[in-house]
């Protein structure tokens, strides 16, 4: 009889819970009605399969009607024409059409012009450079954005950093690269990433801001349009792609989806990490393998992929979601080679949450937009973090030659920054405002102690 009744309560609190948290879980803010654009935009320069192809990607209209992107060599005359068809898209609260052409056999160490034409409507002409081939270069990574409308965020960041990286070979997003799956927030995304989004590839993995919640969870279309490397996603609708660079592979992974379609992630992981022959092997995903929030959280995501990265030799692991900065220690054999990958997880958002100061991490973040300038080269990967400000906040090496890997962090005069903010202490309550200060005030002390220990 007991158990009974047991059984009946738990059932009516679960049945509460659900009605209580069901627009939390479930539900999806609506979408405010929108036009499609009446000439051609939001063009986005991305890579493609292959190291010699790139792919753009535009909106125009709301049918499918014919496009072309015409490209040549910069400063030449012969100019090659792709045809290509939109595909119209129907969104919660609104159509548009999408399209993308692929620019293949483009010769390394070459800047070229391309243009787009839609019926009569035509684009200016936009240039990018293709890197030299097998030769050192950088790139840039971004933990979540997701912009407010309103909001002064990586759109006034981003020139400066531009200026500041103008040799980056890519820029490369870890999701929640917008607010939510809606025209207006990809609008602040293009109006941010303008004329840069021509220039340059960007590439990005999802996040769970760029899915619709439900019962059970779905990327929403706009993204693989968006960013066409995706392709026609399959039956399991999994967002997964690799691609190479110069001496390194990139593996993007889709975190957001429910954990059965992990087994699929897995062996294609494993498979593509099996069949790799570049130097360097990097993993993005949005959901930290082990979390800065609280050690169970994201308990399956570190069961299906901790050791994969591990035992496969993958060397840096670029992550996002927890809205801090942490940069984890590496665990080193007798030898001092690196038994597992360089860990990061970053955000670049005015969204800060409380951190769990557990696990092994050798530099912890709050209170700023944080921003990665990553470099490769044939015997070393370097990850330089820098602030809002755009000071150097945190510098780490992996060195690979004969044989051996190691890494090495570089001291950086920049104090730890680990406060509670000023968007935190406005948006959350007086409670968890007073917890996240407990929890600093532990880590310090803990921190001091264990200086103090060492010396």
């Amino acid at each position: 009889m007991k158990k009974k009744i047991f059984a009946i309560v738990l059932f009516l609190a679960v049945l509460v819970l659900c009605v209580v948290r069901w627009n939390t879980w479930f539900g999806n803010p609506p979408e405010s009605a929108y036009d499609p654009l009446p000439h051609v935009g939001r063009v986005l320069l991305t890579v493609g399969p292959n190291e010699n192809e790139r792919f753009v990607s535009w909106q125009c209209g709301d049918s499918a009607q014919s496009g072309w992107l015409d490209y040549l060599p910069m400063g030449q005359s012969d100019t090659v024409t792709i045809a290509t068809m939109g595909k119209v898209f129907h969104s919660r609260a609104g159509v548009g059409a999408f399209f993308s052409a692929l620019m293949k056999d483009l010769r390394f160490d070459t800047s070229y012009e391309y243009r787009i034409r839609v019926g009569a409507d035509t684009t200016e002409w936009f240039s990018f450079t293709m890197p030299k081939q097998d030769a050192s270069y950088a790139f840039l990574y971004f933990g979540d954005v997701q912009d407010e409308l309103d909001e002064m965020g990586l759109d006034t960041l981003l020139p400066e950093i531009m200026k500041k990286n103008s040799d980056a070979s890519m820029l490369l997003f870890g999701g929640d690269l917008i607010e939510r799956p809606m025209d207006c927030f990809w609008g602040k995304v293009f109006s941010t990433l303008s004329p840069y989004a021509q220039q340059y590839p960007v590439v990005s993995v999802p996040g769970n801001h760029e899915y619709l919640k439900g019962v059970v969870r779905r990327l929403e279309g706009r993204f693989p349009l968006v960013f066409p490397y995706y392709g026609e996603l399959g039956p399991e609708d999994n967002a997964l792609f690799s691609f190479s660079m110069g001496d390194a592979r990139f593996f993007l992974l889709d975190s957001n989806k429910d954990f059965w379609s992990y087994w699929s992630q897995r062996y294609w992981l494993e498979e593509q990490l099996q069949q790799c022959k570049e130097t360097w092997k990097i993993v993005i995903l949005h959901h930290p393998i082990i979390s800065i929030k609280g050690a169970a959280n994201n308990f399956l995501v570190k069961q299906f992929f901790d050791g994969i990265v591990r035992d496969y030799g993958v060397d840096l692991v670029l992550q996002g979601h927890e809205h801090g900065y942490a940069r984890f220690n590496v665990e080193c054999d007798e030898s001092g080679d690196m038994k597992e990958p360089l860990r990061l997880v970053t955000f670049c958002s005015r969204k800060e949450y409380p951190l769990a100061f557990h696990g092994d991490v050798a530099r912890w973040g709050t209170d700023s937009r944080y921003y990665q300038r990553i470099s490769v080269s044939d015997t070393m990967l370097s990850l330089e973090t820098y602030t809002a400000d755009h000071q150097l906040y945190d510098r780490v090496h992996v060195k690979k030659l004969n044989g051996h890997r190691v890494c090495v962090s570089d001291q950086v005069e920049a104090p730890e920054r680990v406060y509670v903010s000023d968007w935190f202490r406005k948006n959350k309550s007086a409670k968890r405002v007073k917890e996240f200060e407990e929890n600093i005030a532990k880590w310090r002390s803990k921190s001091s102690d264990s200086e103090g220990a060492s010396h």
